[in-house]
């Protein structure tokens, strides 16, 4: 992915930060609980989350016996699909493989910051498929 030129803009992420991580937290379980109606199961991290989406936005369904790659890859495709819920990512125009980060640099989060904002894209990304 490249860097979009003359852009350093982080204050999006600043925004999306600063939600109350008690709402965040009862959003967060409802989604979780509408997963398990919809596919049986509760998800137990954010990984899976992001493999369902990433699963959903390929359009062909689970394929049994992917490797481990194949997964991780699936894993970032749903990353890149909910970040662009909240416009931190797009898709190069001439290819609608490729992505980039609608600013660069990103700021440096702590691991708690990355796992918030992780969660609030998966919320927006879900937000209109559960209204």
């Amino acid at each position: 992915m490249k860097p979009v030129s003359g852009s350093n803009n982080t204050e999006p992420i600043a925004r999306w930060l600063a939600e109350a991580d008690q709402e965040l937290e009862a959003r967060w379980a409802w989604l979780l609980a509408h997963l398990e109606n919809l596919v049986g199961r509760t998800p137990t991290g954010i990984e899976q989350v992001l493999f369902l989406i990433g699963i959903q936005e390929r359009g062909r369904g689970f394929e049994p016996g992917m490797s481990r790659e194949q997964k991780q890859e699936v894993i970032m495709e749903g990353a890149r699909h909910a970040f662009a819920a909240i416009g931190l990512y797009r898709r190069v125009a001439n290819d609608p493989t490729a992505w980039e980060p609608a600013f660069s640099p990103w700021p440096e989060l702590s691991r708690d910051d990355q796992e918030k904002l992780l969660r609030i894209a998966i919320l927006e990304y879900f937000k209109p498929l559960l209204s």
